[in-house]
């Protein structure tokens, strides 16, 4: 009492042997052992000290955080709600009407009746350790905590279905929403709690009846019913695989909207299934290969896909829980009119076009200020497939995405003059994939400039503009236009210009609509207007200007793609005048496209009144019979732009400022000069027109029909000036096989000398001489001598007179006839021709004495 303090002895390893215990305390001996003694005592001490403490703190947190948690056995109580209603633009039509998620749209099915496949791949997707963790995953919380305080954020919650369940069914909606890590700790506790009220199976029977799949169906059965019209029991391998993968974002995976991105999800959880021991790879291969036929329920919705696009919209905007039971009100941008109209069109231009594979279209209608007017997503909502939204999925837009390849270019330093070679062309990939590129008509068609390239639509000239540009900014310029679908530049090649990649008609209509909204791009508008069952508004859409899509100059770019998709005249190089894009009386810029092997067709374009978008094909992307853009949905964009312009006026494009006109060489794009043959207006963005003239004149004098050069010997009346042009270096060798050319040979001399190269007019009457001097003339087209000699044949001459000038009509010699005998004579007249031609004339005549 009071003294030293009492230690226990230590461990007998430690202790000396006896021998050497004798002689006093064993501390007093060993010092050394005595200190480490004392540590590890402390030690332990600590460690009970700190084990007494975390236990504590977790009495006080579970106490804390779960006094008021609610009873575990509410879980499958009911919980109302006030339903959501979507209106059409005039505020007062309903389109639709969310249904009670917990009753309209739930039915509750027996554990027994749900394929072990669904439980499986459930499990597998959303929580593999299900039957054997306590309702909690500690390893994924600890795993989640790490990821969360690494971001600065709750990115992670290592939800269990339990976890999952507690929260959608027991959590009031506010602290469901709640992003904290009190939520988290309360859910926790909850679903621990509810680990020990239910059995396993009970927990995820209640779970696949009550957890979100999108489409409104809340549960399996209701998925099953909503997807595939059938019970949940009925499912194959290959749907049951799909719905499991749903509930992680059913509107992202929601088959109808986006079929592709829900087959990608059905693929993770068939590998997590093989991760997980519960499938092989070959059986995983074999339910991924089986044929996934969408079959929902039929429906008489009024704009069926257009009110699922803006329901999908407000969930990802305010959440489902906010979106089907705070009994919004949402008044929307459709007009009815038209929606009704762009129905009745496709649907007829569809039926003319069956007898040749074609079951399908889509339409897009936007006003000027964005608001979508019109959306089409199939011509029948309730036939096979029809539930599947045309207008919101991914298809080959063919030349339709080629303006916007030319709108890069024109970033860069292009103009509409811009010559691009449409000749034979190949690219060879770093694969060694080789790629050659055709024309539509199968020819090629050499120089030609930006304007005629893109209105007839060239196909080598549009893959040259994108080699130019480079994928990666092309991309970066369909991102800044909206789209979605530009996500990774290394998948895509060259080909990408003429629409071998995928997009969506929403989005490729509202590009569209950025040209003609002078280069702004504005989110296509759908709801104008949500308010809460109290009144109180939440949003309200305000016109906007959009954002600029086309830099700095984006304004004039755009106004000059505007003229060039307007250009009828332009267009009718390839397709002829009256075709389906020129409208009557109307301004219209418009680009029609047409995928490989006429899987798709395209036709997007607008007026200052509106933007259509048309695509025409078939669900399953099967070949139409030779059904183009043009012939396909041209048909119905050009109907449906007629009967939108019935008694409004025709508005031309406003020009910007910005922009100036010149005249310019229609073969070359460069400045027109006085050598040009064809000479066209052209608009530039101020500051990029060509300054030099590149065609000259060269005057040549030709005789005859035109093909030969004319020589001193071609008569006056055949000898003419022609101006043929010269043109550029790289263009002399297309100009020598498409243009007319100089003649580079000297027309042929004539059959007779006296057909003006060598002439001598008579002299005397009748060719009687009778005078001692003689003035002989003529006409000697180069240098000449002229002789006489006696007889017919004469063997000696007499030279009277030569010249190494012509003669034109002149004096060619004089012939002294004093002394000679009378008798015959024939005078001999030889002209030498600029041209290298030895022509000779003789003339027989009489000499008789007797004249002065």
């Amino acid at each position: 009492m009071g003294g030293r303090p009492s230690y226990p002895p230590p461990p007998r390893f430690l202790r000396p042997p006896r021998r050497q215990r004798r002689g006093g305390h064993w501390r007093a001996r060993h010092p050394i052992l005595a200190f480490f003694w004392r540590l590890s005592l402390a030690f332990v001490q600590l460690s009970l000290l700190a084990m007494l403490v975390v236990a504590a703190a977790g009495t006080w947190l579970y106490y804390r955080y779960a006094r008021d948690l609610p009873d575990p056995r509410r879980i499958s109580e009911y919980r109302s709600f006030e339903t959501t209603r979507i209106y059409a633009s005039d505020g007062t039509t309903l389109l639709f009407e969310l249904v009670d998620p917990q009753g309209g749209r739930r039915t509750q099915v027996a554990f027994d009746q749900i394929p072990p496949m669904l439980k499986e791949a459930t499990i597998a997707v959303e929580d593999a350790d299900f039957y054997i963790n306590p309702g909690v995953d500690l390893r994924g919380i600890i795993r989640a905590a790490l990821q969360n305080y690494q971001s600065g954020e709750i990115v992670s919650g290592a939800s269990t279905i339990t976890m999952q369940l507690v929260r959608n069914l027991l959590l009031d909606p506010e602290e469901r929403a709640e992003q904290s890590y009190e939520r988290k700790l309360r859910e926790a506790i909850l679903a621990y709690r509810v680990a020990q009220t239910y059995s396993k199976d009970q927990i995820l029977n209640l779970y696949l009846n009550e957890v979100y799949y999108g489409a409104q169906a809340y549960g399996v059965e209701a998925a099953a019913q909503a997807y595939f019209s059938k019970h949940v029991s009925a499912l194959t391998p290959g749907e049951a695989t799909l719905i499991a993968g749903l509930p992680q974002s059913p509107t992202t995976y929601n088959p109808f909207t986006n079929f592709e991105l829900a087959r990608a999800r059905q693929r993770i959880t068939l590998n997590l299934m093989v991760q997980h021991g519960m499938l092989t790879e070959a059986e995983a291969q074999t339910i991924y290969a089986e044929p996934i036929t969408l079959n929902p329920p039929l429906t008489d919705l009024v704009a069926p896909h257009f009110a699922f696009y803006v329901r999908d919209q407000l969930e990802r905007h305010y959440g489902p829980e906010l979106l089907y039971r705070a009994g919004l009100q949402v008044i929307t941008s459709i007009d009815l009119a038209w929606q009704s109209e762009a129905e009745r069109i496709a649907r007829e231009q569809i039926a003319r076009l069956r007898e040749r594979n074609a079951s399908n279209a889509a339409v897009v209608m936007l006003a000027p200020d964005g608001r979508v007017l019109a959306m089409v997503g199939s011509i029948d909502y309730n036939a096979p497939d029809g539930q599947v939204n045309v207008a919101t999925a991914l298809r080959q837009p063919g030349s339709a995405l080629k303006p916007f390849v030319y709108a890069s270019a024109l970033q860069r330093g292009w103009t509409p003059a811009t010559v691009i070679w449409d000749t034979p062309s190949r690219w060879v990939s770093d694969e060694g994939v080789v790629y050659e590129p055709q024309n539509y008509d199968r020819r090629f068609h050499g120089p030609m400039r930006l304007r005629m390239a893109l209105a007839n639509s060239l196909n080598i000239p549009a893959v040259k503009a994108l080699e130019y540009v480079g994928i990666e900014a092309f991309v970066e310029q369909m991102s800044r236009l909206g789209g979605t679908s530009f996500a990774d530049p290394r998948r895509f090649g060259l080909a990408m210009a003429l629409g071998s990649n995928e997009v969506r008609l929403l989005e490729l209509t509202g590009a569209y609509h950025a040209l003609g909204n002078g280069g702004r791009w504005l989110n296509p508008v759908t709801v104008l207007k949500v308010t809460n069952s109290r009144g109180e508004v939440l949003e309200r859409w305000q016109p906007a200007r959009g954002r600029p899509a086309f830099g700095p100059q984006g304004e004039q770019i755009a106004y000059l793609l505007t003229s060039i998709l307007s250009d009828n005249q332009a267009r009718r190089y390839m397709f002829g005048a009256n075709n389906v894009m020129e409208l009557p009386e109307l301004i219209a810029a418009v680009k029609t496209g047409t995928s490989n092997d006429f899987r798709d067709s395209w036709a997007v374009g607008y007026t200052t009144d509106v933007t259509v978008g048309v695509w025409v094909g078939n669900n399953d992307s099967s070949p139409m019979q030779e059904v183009a853009g043009a012939n396909g949905a041209g048909e119905i964009w050009r109907e449906l732009m007629l009967r939108y312009h019935q008694g409004r006026p025709a508005t031309p494009f406003a020009r910007p400022e910005g922009l100036e006109e010149m005249p310019i060489c229609a073969d070359t794009g460069g400045r027109a000069g006085a050598g040009c043959p064809r000479t066209i207006n052209e608009l530039f963005v101020a500051g990029t027109a060509p300054t030099e003239v590149d065609v000259l004149y060269q005057t040549v004098r030709v005789g005859g029909d035109g093909s030969c050069l004319a020589a001193s010997y071609t008569p006056p009346d055949e000898v003419r000036d022609v101006q043929f042009p010269v043109y550029p270096p790289e263009f002399r060798e297309w100009a020598a096989r498409n243009m007319p050319q100089p003649p580079t040979t000297v027309c042929p001399p004539p059959t007779s000398p006296t057909e003006a190269v060598a002439l001598l007019y008579p002299p005397g009457a009748s060719g009687v001489i009778t005078t001692t001097q003689v003035f002989l003339s003529g006409i000697a087209r180069g240098p000449f001598s002229l002789d006489v000699g006696p007889g017919t044949a004469p063997a000696q001459w007499q030279l009277l007179g030569q010249n190494n000038l012509p003669v034109f009509d002149g004096l060619l010699g004089v012939w002294n006839t004093a002394g000679l005998p009378a008798g015959d004579y024939t005078l001999r007249l030889q002209v030498t021709t600029p041209e290298g031609f030895n022509v000779s004339t003789t003339q027989l005549v009489r000499y008789e004495p007797g004249g002065p």
